[in-house]
């Protein structure tokens, strides 16, 4: 056998009778990479300096030569005049880094082995330089081009017999908030002699509106990564960082006829493109099917009555859906779209499904089939609750479908962890007391039906409620004390005060506490409850000075000894501290602060001072804005 080239195929088919059902056509040779390598596929790559087209191809591996000049028995591509690959074909099973999806995909129940990579997180530095001459040339660099293609000698056959085929891609690009044929990109491209099928190539990138327009993107499939880019941003106002604005999107199906161009060569082409100036990369994964024998349906073709099924067939370019499903049948969701979502009934009938875009109408037909049981169903409560700490929770459910059931859990509960019965409807009920926030699972199964149901009751914890209501505290008669109680209850409090004596509201976190002659001290309770119901306590103790607002300060302090070890003022109905300094005989100052409760531990620089007296003067502003001054010595003993 001399070297393979771009092989003209012809496949003979028999037509087997049956409802909607595809028939079986063989794929062109090596069409998904499956001999690992490029083979019968051209490649090229290039650079858009000029913008992207024809006029962006530099440099060409025919499909008729061997590497590394051409494709034939190739894995891999340099990026144009740049050292790092730029395609390459996958054949092992991985993540990608940027939007953790797999390497190699199952889509729709299928399964596919290998892939292509287009493109690189590389994009063009400085000025473009002529391939040949090496010299500068004048304008943007331009961005990185890269492609693949594959010419399909569509097998001759009658237009009533499906040809397709079906890809998928995913892709992983910066927003480079260009116009949308500046942007980042990648694509596919189906042509003919005589010109590109429009309705068979889209592109994707993101979409720009004077900006990124996320809401769109996201509506499109596109999301942001958590992984910022591998390249500095060159733009003034963030040179030198590595921004968080790289955006993937995850496998995606696409499906394209070639039914009606039966006998002629259309020419596939993947490509992933740099935005045009250059500073902002794409690559993109393509995978493709081996099955061309038209649409197909992926779901579960036997199932129990009242199971939720899910279906789906590949995305066709800018198509309309419609999906029919037996008798009985309900649709959830998705029947404007290529998946379903739809609730069976009690009898087995065909799942349709219909794709038109303006290229073409495809249709497919799926027999589903039912189980003799019916899938278990209960009507549970409440599926969310929250208990205190310590308390427990009554979880109830009645099974209306079903015959055996098994409640499973880390936390403790009591009841009946598991039974059966004949008939239904019946009963099962635990108590559940759990530490923490645990979830509660009810297994269950019907005869005739070998699915199972799991209903999870999560029962939600409120940690002990700690309560925070301030220091103790000392007053003159008539100060206002202002209070303000906190806790670490994750959930929002009632506070209450007990007693109510010298508040001005005992019902909230801050009150107002204000007392006469004859209150020597009072301790109040202060309880926090939440809307659950639960609740925690904190006391805190007031003390009333019958005198007037002043700064009282000691005689002597003993550093290092006892309790009187720190010289500090103590500050009576007094606002505000401007300032507390100390003072040797000889006038320098050893030590000054305006925090309330701070003193002179008696050292300087760590080392204890001799035995003496010292200095101090103190300004306060007592709590009716009256400024008291005070001065005095101490005598340090040692």
């Amino acid at each position: 056998m001399g070297r393979p080239g771009l092989i003209l195929w012809v496949v003979v088919c028999v037509m087997i009778p049956a409802l909607g059902l595809a028939q079986e056509q063989a794929c062109p040779i090596n069409g998904n990479f499956s001999t690992g390598t490029l083979t019968h596929w051209m490649a090229y790559t290039g650079n858009n300096r000029g913008g992207n087209g024809p006029g962006a191809i530099l440099t060409v591996y025919d499909s008729v030569l061997s590497a590394p000049s051409g494709t034939y028995g190739a894995t891999a591509f340099s990026e144009y005049n740049f050292p790092r690959t730029g395609i390459q074909i996958m054949t092992s099973q991985g993540k990608d880094p940027f939007g953790d999806f797999d390497i190699l995909p199952t889509i729709n129940g299928y399964a596919y082995r290998y892939a292509i990579l287009l493109g690189s997180t590389a994009v063009s530095q400085g000025q473009a330089r002529d391939p040949v001459t090496g010299q500068p040339i004048a304008g943007s660099p331009g961005g990185y081009v890269r492609g693949i293609s594959y010419k399909i000698n569509v097998p001759a056959g009658p237009p009533t017999l499906p040809y397709t085929m079906t890809y998928a891609y995913a892709m992983v690009l910066e927003n480079g908030t260009h116009a949308s044929e500046a942007q980042p990109m990648s694509r596919a491209i189906v042509s003919t002699p005589a010109g590109v099928i429009d309705c068979a190539s889209p592109a994707y990138f993101l979409p720009t509106n004077g900006g990124l327009d996320s809401a769109t993107a996201r509506a499109n499939g596109f999301s942001p990564s958590p992984i910022p880019t591998p390249n500095a941003s060159r733009n003034p106002q963030d040179s030198g960082k590595y921004l968080q604005d790289v955006w993937t999107k995850g496998w995606t199906e696409v499906t394209f006829d070639l039914t009606a161009y039966r006998g002629q060569q259309v020419t596939l082409t993947f490509e992933a493109d740099n935005c045009v100036p250059g500073g902002h990369f794409s690559y993109a994964y393509f995978a493709l099917r081996d099955v061309c024998a038209g649409l197909q349906i992926s779901g579960d073709s036997l199932v129990c009555t009242n199971a939720i099924g899910k279906y789906s067939i590949p995305s066709l370019n800018g198509a309309s859906y419609e999906w029919e499903v037996p008798p009985g049948w309900k649709i959830e969701s998705g029947n404007d779209g290529n998946n379903l979502s739809v609730k069976a009934g009690p009898q087995p009938g065909w799942i349709v499904a219909r794709e038109t875009n303006s290229c073409t109408s495809l249709t497919d037909s799926l027999f589903v089939k039912l189980y003799r049981g019916a899938l278990p169903e209960a009507i549970i409560h409440p599926r969310d609750t929250t208990i205190c700490h310590d308390g427990e929770a009554q979880l109830h459910a009645l099974v209306t479908t079903g015959t055996e059931y098994t409640w499973k859990s880390s936390g403790p509960f009591t009841g009946n962890s598991k039974g059966s019965f004949s008939s239904a409807p019946f009963v099962t009920d635990i108590v559940a007391a759990p530490a923490q926030t645990t979830d509660y699972i009810l297994n269950l199964l019907n005869d005739g039906c070998p699915i199972p149901v799991y209903d999870t009751f999560k029962v939600t914890v409120v940690q002990p409620i700690l309560v925070y209501p301030g220091n103790d505290t000392l007053v003159v008669v008539n100060q206002p004390l202002h209070f303000s109680a906190t806790s670490n209850d994750i959930y929002k409090d009632e506070y209450r005060w007990s007693p109510s004596l010298g508040l001005d509201n005992p019902d909230i976190a801050n009150p107002v506490g204000r007392y006469g002659l004859g209150i020597d001290s009072i301790t109040y309770l202060v309880t926090a409850t939440d809307s659950f119901g639960c609740y925690g306590t904190a006391s805190v103790k007031v003390r009333i000075a019958n005198t007037l607002p002043d700064i009282f300060v000691p005689n002597a302090f003993t550093p290092g000894k006892g309790s009187n070890s720190v010289f500090r003022p103590i500050c009576i109905g007094i606002a505000s501290l401007e300032y507390f300094q100390v003072f040797n005989r000889w006038g320098q100052l050893l030590f000054s602060t305006s925090r309330m409760g701070q003193g002179w531990d008696g050292r300087i620089q760590g080392i204890l001072q001799a035995s003496s007296a010292y200095y101090w003067t103190a300004r306060g502003i007592d709590y009716t804005g009256r400024v008291i001054l005070k001065k005095g010595s101490v005598v340090l003993l040692r």
